[in-house]
């Protein structure tokens, strides 16, 4: 957010200067009136506007310039973040300013209604005339407000003034920077575009007033009325003081030549070079945020079930790994890691029996605050049918999944359904004899951990080649621990013959 803050400021810095530098003595004040809007909506929307093909045009060279050139709020955000006192502290200051900045708005827009709702009007065709006490003249939507003693020359003279604002809808304009003033009370261009535009909507009232008029009689109302006008910043005032020497100068200003409107074309090359600013801005924050070696940390599970999971491993790599849930990231290509990495990435690519290796997928993909993560998909529906249709026959151990008859726990002989009753009989023995208490001292996050045994009951029914993955090593000895003290089970079959059989073990428990 800070980040995007300064951005905001810096565009509308540079809006501002091309203003007043070239743009704001032409007498163009229909497309001066453009650009001022324009440029305010577009210092909100261009830092959020991100274009990748900028970094595929641009060289390296040119997007990675140093951070405090390139990437100045970074280190603030450093210093911000390690205090979230300071954090909360701004964050109440921004809600106070902003709620004193609706109470005065609010206060302001009470105060014209009262007065629209109080006071005598007169209907004419296209507005209303408010005739008010005060010895002021302004305008606000399709309300007029003179002082009824006012005299009769003058009061033509400030219809006709007033009528363009009315026609034109100058009250959208202030009621939209009103708005932006108030969102972003702190921003102190906020007030600056709309004292311009309200200065620009002077300009133009005149200007199409003085077709009416006698310029000589219309500068001798400007001089001679000394109304005194309330300061409410959304509506159009016909006599302010401070104005009246810039209207009459503008008013005795020979227009400006066509040619001169060329100028409006620098809009191009700056509203390029601020897209490219953002868009190129990524690259930089990737090379302040690399992609370390670190504590890997496993994403699985399905969010939009409520079966979403992390755990945090002991082992280190480049890759946090995520099964069945997308990363929220940019996929890269392989060519574009370094030689670390791509080492890292082909263990975890090998990892498995080559026969189930072919219905896994790999992507990697970079995160937003520089990591790498590995997307690792299985197509289990096509890895179970060619389980089932492998021949086993010469194996020297048979996948539980594919045995014609599963290995016996000693109170499933006579059952129906022999591997159900396993695999339940399995689950009754870990949750029972499994010692949960061993994990709260390992210095673990409190959350769902899974342990994964694998282990292979023998053409004798004895418990072979135990193997277990954990986020602790003393978890790991308690799954095998457990998995030692299986009774004796019956061997499986796999066409008529006692065969090994490997059967995996998910264990879940959770950390208090």
């Amino acid at each position: 957010m800070l980040d995007y803050i300064i951005k905001v400021l810096l565009f509308q810095t540079l809006f501002l200067v091309v203003y007043d530098i070239l743009l704001k003595r032409e007498t163009f004040f229909q497309w001066n009136r453009v650009y001022l809007i324009s440029t305010s909506i577009l210092s909100y929307i261009i830092p959020v506007l991100k274009f990748e093909k900028a970094q595929e045009i641009l060289p390296q060279e040119y997007i990675i310039l140093p951070e405090v050139l390139f990437y100045p709020t970074s280190v603030i955000e450093q210093k911000v973040a390690q205090s979230s006192m300071l954090f909360s502290s701004l964050t109440l200051i921004f809600w106070i300013g902003f709620s004193i900045a609706v109470i005065l708005f609010s206060l302001k827009l009470y105060k014209l209604l009262r007065l629209i709702f109080d006071s005598e009007k007169q209907k004419k065709s296209s507005y209303w005339l408010v005739f008010v006490e005060q010895k002021n003249a302004f305008s606000f939507f399709r309300y007029i407000f003179l002082n009824k003693t006012i005299l009769k020359a003058t009061k033509e003279q400030v219809i006709e003034h007033e009528l363009v604002h009315v026609e034109q809808k100058h009250s959208l304009d202030l009621l939209l920077f009103e708005i932006q003033r108030m969102v972003c009370w702190f921003n102190p261009y906020g007030y600056i575009y709309q004292h311009r535009i309200s200065e620009l909507h002077e300009f133009i009232a005149d200007a199409k007033a003085i077709k009416q008029k006698d310029k000589t009689t219309y500068f001798e109302g400007l001089l001679t009325q000394t109304f005194g006008v309330n300061h409410i910043s959304f509506i159009n005032p016909f006599f302010k003081h401070s104005l009246i020497k810039k209207r009459i100068f503008m008013l005795n200003k020979n227009k400006s030549k066509q040619l001169l409107k060329l100028k409006y074309l620098l809009l191009i090359p700056i509203l390029v070079g601020m897209l490219v600013y953002t868009s190129c801005e990524q690259s930089e924050a990737t090379q302040l945020n690399k992609n370390e070696k670190r504590k890997i940390t496993l994403h699985y599970g399905k969010k939009d079930k409520g079966k979403y999971k992390v755990i945090q491993s002991k082992k280190e790599g480049y890759f946090d790994i995520y099964m069945g849930v997308l990363p929220n990231g940019k996929e890269i290509s392989y060519s574009s890691l370094s030689d670390e990495e791509k080492e890292d990435f082909d263990k975890i690519k090998n990892f498995g029996s080559e026969d189930d290796r072919k219905y896994y997928s790999f992507k990697v993909y970079e995160m937003k605050d520089g990591k790498k993560v590995i997307l690792h998909t299985v197509d289990w529906g096509n890895m179970k049918k060619s389980w089932k249709s492998k021949d086993y026959s010469n194996a020297e151990v048979v996948p539980f999944a594919s045995v014609d008859k599963a290995p016996v726990f000693p109170d499933c002989v006579d059952v129906s359904d022999p591997k159900k009753c396993f695999q339940e009989k399995i689950q009754t023995h870990v949750s029972q004899n499994f010692d949960t208490t061993i994990a709260n001292g390992l210095g673990l996050d409190s959350d769902y951990k899974k342990i994964y045994v694998q282990f292979i009951i023998d053409k004798n029914g004895m418990i072979t080649n135990i193997k277990s993955r954990a986020p602790h090593e003393d978890l790991e000895k308690e799954a095998i621990r457990i998995i030692k003290n299986l009774p004796k089970i019956q061997a499986g079959e796999y066409n008529g013959k006692k065969v090994a059989v490997k059967y995996t073990l998910p264990i879940t428990f959770k950390v208090e």
